[in-house]
C-alpha cells in the first residue's frame, strides 16, 4: 500500500510510484493530437469543421465534458469517506459495549463468593476494572496513532509485577498493548474461576471470553480504516483534475461572461465547491485523531471509565425486589397500564391544545351543521303554522257570519247538506289534530337539539379549563422534581462537611 500526503497538489500529481498517469496518457495523447489535426484541417480547408458538424458544440458542452469526470470522482470519494466515518463510530461503540459486558458479567458472577471470600472478590473486581480501562484507552490511543493520551482508572493501583510486565512488553519487545491487556484479562478471569471467585458453570463463563474476542475484532475492523487509506491512483487523478479545473474554469467563464465581477463570481463558486468537497472527503476518511472533525476519543474513554466505576459502587450487588404494596393481580396491572396510556394520551392532547384552538375545525363544522339543521326545522315549523293560520281564517269568517243570517221558517236542511256536515266535521277534527302533534314533536326536537348543543359547548369549556389546570400542576410538579436532586446534594454535602454547614448557618 502506498502512503501519501495530500497537503500539496503538485507533489501528489507528479509522483510516479503507484501512479496510472503514464498508462492513461498513452490513450489521451492520441486524442489530443486528433483535436489539433482537426484545427489545422479547418485552416487548410475552410469550412471543414462545419461540414462534419463540430461547430454545433457549444461552450456548455465543453464545460460539461471537462467537469464530468471530476464530479463523478469527487462524489465517489465523498460517499466512501462518509461510509468510513459512520463505520468507525459504530465500531467504537460496539467495542465499548462488548468490553463493558465482559466486566459486568464477571462482577455479576462473583456475587455468590462475596460471603465466603469478600477480600478476594474485591481485589478481583478492582483489578478487572483497571485492566479493562487500560485496555480500552490503549485501543483508542492505537487507533489515533498515539496522538492522544487518555485517562485510565488508577493505573498505579495494579501490583508491581503487572506494571513491570506491561512496561517491558511495550518498551522492550514492542508488543501490542491491547493484545497484552486482553491476555491479562483472560488470565485473571481463568484464575478467578479456579479459586472459586466466579461461581458459574464454565459453559456460561465462555460468554465472557466471547465478548472479549468480539471487542478485539471490532478494534481490528477499526484499525482497517486507519491503516488503509483512500487508493493513491484515485487521489492522484482527482488532484490532477482539480488543478486542470482551476486553470480551465477562468478561461471558459471569461469567454462566456463579459462582466468582470460576474466572471470572478462564477469562477470562484465551482472551484470552491470542488475543492471543498475534496477536503471534506479527506477529513472524513480517517475520523480518528485530534482534528476538529475527528471523533471525540476523550469522551469515549470518559464514558467507559464512568461505566466501569459504576460496577465498583457499593450498591452494585443490590438485588432488585418489589415493595410491600406492589400490585400482583394481572387484571389490575393491565388496567393500570391502560389508564397510564390514557393519561399519556390526555397529556399529549393537552399539549396540542396549547397551540390549537379549543374548538377544532371539525367540531366547528359539526356545530354549523347542527345550527343549519335547527334553522331548517324552525323554518318548516313557521311555514306550517302560517299555512294552518291561513286555512283557519275562512272557517272562522263563515262561523262569524252564519249567526247573523235570519233562519228560514219551516225549512228543513237538505238531506245532502245534513249528511255532509258530519263528514266535514269529522275530517276537520282529524286533520288539524295530527298536524298539531307533528308540529309539537318538531318543536320539542328542535329545543332538545339546541339544549344538546349548549350542553356540549359548556362541556368543552369545562374540559379545556381542567386540562389547563392539569398542565399547570404537571409543570409545577416537574419543577419540584428537578429541585429534588439539588436539595439531596446539598443535604449530602452538609452531612459530609458539618463544620462548613455550621459556618454557613452562623453567617
Amino acid at each position: 500500500m502506498i502512503t501519501y500526503d495530500e497537503s500539496w497538489l503538485l507533489p501528489l500529481i507528479f509522483r510516479c510510484k503507484g501512479s496510472v498517469s503514464l498508462r492513461a496518457a498513452f490513450y489521451a495523447l492520441p486524442a489530443s493530437c486528433l483535436a489539433a489535426l482537426l484545427i489545422h484541417a479547418d485552416q487548410i480547408v475552410p469550412g471543414f469543421r462545419d461540414s462534419i458538424g463540430i461547430d454545433a458544440l457549444t461552450r456548455s458542452h465543453i464545460w460539461g465534458s471537462s467537469t464530468l469526470v471530476l464530479t463523478f470522482l469527487l462524489g465517489f470519494r465523498a460517499r466512501q469517506g462518509l461510509s468510513r466515518f459512520w463505520e468507525g463510530t459504530g465500531l467504537l461503540h460496539q467495542m465499548r459495549g462488548e468490553w463493558f459486558d465482559t466486566v459486568s458479567n464477571c462482577v455479576s458472577f462473583s456475587i455468590a463468593a462475596r460471603k465466603t471470600k469478600p477480600i478476594q472478590v474485591k481485589k478481583f473486581r478492582h483489578s478487572l476494572v483497571r485492566l479493562m480501562s487500560l485496555c480500552h484507552a490503549s485501543a483508542l490511543e492505537e487507533i489515533a496513532a498515539d496522538s492522544v493520551q487518555l485517562r485510565v482508572i488508577d493505573l498505579h493501583g495494579l501490583d508491581t509485577n503487572t506494571l513491570q510486565h506491561l512496561l517491558e512488553c511495550s518498551e522492550a519487545y514492542h508488543f501490542n498493548r491491547v493484545e497484552v491487556c486482553c491476555h491479562l484479562l483472560q488470565t485473571l478471569i481463568t484464575n478467578a474461576l479456579d479459586e472459586g471467585i466466579l461461581k458459574i458453570p464454565p459453559p456460561i463463563l465462555s460468554r465472557v471470553y466471547q465478548t472479549i474476542s468480539r471487542g478485539f475484532v471490532n478494534l481490528l475492523n477499526t484499525k482497517k480504516i486507519t491503516d488503509t487509506k483512500f487508493p493513491f491512483p484515485f487521489a492522484q487523478v482527482i488532484a490532477a483534475f482539480l488543478l486542470l479545473h482551476t486553470l480551465l474554469a477562468p478561461l471558459i467563464v471569461a469567454a462566456a461572461t463579459p462582466n468582470a465581477q460576474l466572471a470572478a463570481l462564477f469562477t470562484f463558486i465551482p472551484v470552491f465547491g470542488m475543492f471543498s468537497l475534496n477536503f471534506i472527503s479527506i477529513e472524513l476518511e480517517n475520523p480518528f485523531g485530534t482534528d476538529a472533525n475527528d471523533l471525540p476519543l476523550e469522551d469515549f474513554q470518559q464514558e467507559m471509565n464512568c461505566c466501569l466505576l459504576m460496577l465498583l459502587h457499593p450498591n452494585t450487588d443490590l438485588v432488585p425486589g418489589t415493595s410491600s404494596t406492589y400490585t400482583h393481580d394481572f387484571s389490575s396491572l393491565l388496567e393500570n397500564l391502560e389508564n397510564d396510556d390514557a393519561d399519556i394520551g390526555r397529556r399529549h392532547t393537552a399539549q396540542k391544545q396549547r397551540w390549537l384552538p379549543a374548538w377544532s375545525p371539525n367540531e366547528k363544522r359539526q356545530e354549523s351543521q347542527l345550527d343549519g339543521q335547527l334553522d331548517a326545522v324552525l323554518t318548516a315549523k313557521e311555514v306550517e303554522e302560517e299555512r294552518s293560520t291561513e286555512e283557519s281564517e275562512p272557517a272562522a269568517a263563515v262561523a262569524a257570519v252564519a249567526p247573523v243570517a235570519p233562519p228560514a221558517a219551516n225549512v228543513a236542511p237538505a238531506p245532502a247538506v245534513a249528511a255532509a256536515a258530519p263528514a266535514a266535521g269529522d275530517a276537520g277534527a282529524g286533520g288539524p289534530a295530527s298536524a298539531s302533534e307533528a308540529e309539537s314533536l318538531q318543536l320539542q326536537l328542535a329545543q332538545s337539539m339546541q339544549q344538546f348543543g349548549a350542553s356540549l359547548k359548556q362541556f368543552m369549556t369545562v374540559a379545556n379549563s381542567q386540562n389547563r389546570e392539569m398542565n399547570k400542576a404537571y409543570s409545577e410538579l416537574s419543577q419540584c422534581c428537578e429541585k429534588i436532586p439539588t436539595i439531596l446534594n446539598q443535604m449530602e454535602s452538609a452531612a459530609n462537611n458539618p463544620m462548613s454547614c455550621k459556618a454557613s448557618l452562623v453567617k
